[in-house]
């Protein structure tokens, strides 16, 4: 984000509030910075499930719920003006197609 620049971001997963706790803090434990906005807990999957975001190749094990990884830019009327789903879990939208996408809202 740029100084000033008047953003929101939000993480979701179904990990639970102190788990996400945790891992923000592994994160953080590197040195190169804290995790500067909220990890907010989905642990029975109703925002991921409206986004249609499950993924399916964890369905029958205990961790049933884990999102495809993805990113949305809502505007201020709350419309999603774009998005990017990945597949794979180690693909993962760049800081620069994020940026561009919010820049086309200003």
């Amino acid at each position: 984000m740029k100084k000033d620049e008047n953003l929101k971001l939000y993480a979701i997963s179904i990990d639970p509030p102190d788990v996400s706790k945790t891992f923000a803090e592994k994160i953080a434990s590197d040195g190169k910075g804290v995790v500067g906005f909220p990890l907010l807990s989905d642990p029975d999957h109703k925002i991921i499930d409206t986004y249609g975001l499950r993924d399916p190749a964890y369905e029958g094990q205990n961790v049933y719920g884990i999102p495809h990884p993805a990113v949305y830019v809502i505007d201020k009327s709350g419309k999603v003006s774009w998005a990017k789903v990945e597949s794979d879990y180690r693909k993962r939208p760049t800081n620069q197609e994020t940026r561009a996408a919010i820049e086309v809202l200003k």
